[in-house]
């Protein structure tokens, strides 16, 4: 394996990398991703559903594939961060915007459903 840091001659190159790896991580693990709930799909059709302990391999299979995928990210980040700067810049943001999607995405379901089964009280009504 070579492990030799690629010399940058210009800005659009940086930019150029920077944009390969922060759309490349979101192709790679939305890909990844159908791949694995298809496996986890199969998975669970091939298990019988009279048999309560075999119920439980699917999600299972499903928890080691998704390690794996951490690691392969965690991996490529790495190996990125030794070759191509730019590329592990634009994977690490690709991450964080994600991270950051999801975080958002769990406050606005957090504060759905604190209004929701609250009664909807933003509103209280007036009391005589």
């Amino acid at each position: 394996m070579n492990l030799t840091r690629h010399t940058y001659t210009s800005r659009s190159e940086k930019t150029l990398h920077f944009l390969a790896g922060f759309f490349g991580w979101f192709i790679l693990n939305v890909a990844i991703g159908g791949v694995l709930s298809l496996a986890a799909s199969l998975v669970s059709a091939a298990v019988p559903s009279d048999n309560t302990n075999a119920q439980n391999i699917p999600g299972m299979v499903f928890l080691v594939l998704s390690c794996l995928v951490l690691l392969l990210n965690i991996g490529l980040l790495i190996y990125f961060g030794f070759t191509r700067y730019w590329i592990a810049l634009g994977a690490l943001a690709g991450f964080a915007t994600g991270l950051l999607i999801t975080l958002c995405l769990g406050l606005l379901l957090a504060g759905t459903c604190y209004v929701v089964f609250n009664g909807g009280g933003l509103f209280p009504t007036p009391t005589p």
